[in-house]
């Protein structure tokens, strides 16, 4: 993995056996507002529970710990990543730094896998290496899903009809998944599944992402 700065300034990580990076190459930080806060989080009140498939860098779970504490909202944030990234490379990405809360974000690294991790009084995080395929999740216990695997073309296993029905299972009435895919067979395999669709725009000028409702 390598550090690649996008097109706003801040840096994301390329993997070049997959040719892929973990984030949008137009920003990172706004394109995880814009999928999974702005059309995940804020789609939600209240005290919630989140799933977040691929902590990757950390990034999304800052923000969602920023905007929980922001909004007085408690939050249970499950992340699953079978990959961790090196410390080393985390530590050079800035996304504390940028922000203006480095120690949170050092928290968030340093939390224990495999245990909850009362971070603050509005943020409890579980890191679990397992994989999605054989975890075992409660039915119905997110309100949140933020879907966070690498492109289908890259991570096939994690875009499939079961890996959806699996999550529909795990999610609460009225609960959402949300993605920044927009791809056909996405939209029919959450349809499948037993989720309503919508498409609103993209981050950083991509037509469109996907969100799941399950009604």
């Amino acid at each position: 993995m390598e550090l690649q700065r996008t097109t706003t300034g801040e840096y994301t990580l390329y993997i070049p056996s997959m040719d892929e990076t973990y984030h949008s190459r137009n920003g990172a930080i706004s394109e995880s507002k814009h999928v999974f806060l702005r059309e995940g989080m804020d789609r939600t009140a209240g005290n919630i529970s989140i799933l977040e498939i691929g902590f990757g860098t950390g990034l999304n779970a800052l923000l969602t710990a920023q905007h929980a504490a922001a909004d007085s909202r408690k939050v249970y944030f499950h992340t699953l990543e079978p990959f961790q990234v090196p410390f080393d490379l985390v530590e050079k990405i800035g996304y504390g730094d940028i922000s203006n809360d480095p120690t949170l974000f050092s928290q968030l690294h340093e939390a224990d896998w495999e245990s909850k991790t009362r971070i603050n009084e509005y943020f409890t995080l579980l890191k679990t290496t397992q994989k999605l395929e054989y975890i075992t999740l409660e039915d119905e216990a997110y309100d949140v899903i933020y879907f966070d695997a690498f492109a289908p073309k890259k991570q096939p296993e994690l875009w499939s009809t079961d890996i959806f029905a699996k999550l529909y299972k795990a999610t609460k009435p009225n609960g959402v998944l949300t993605t920044y895919s927009a791809a056909g067979q996405l939209k029919r395999d959450l349809k499948a599944a037993g989720y309503t669709i919508q498409n609103p725009p993209g981050a950083n000028g991509k037509r469109e992402m996907t969100v799941a409702i399950k009604p």
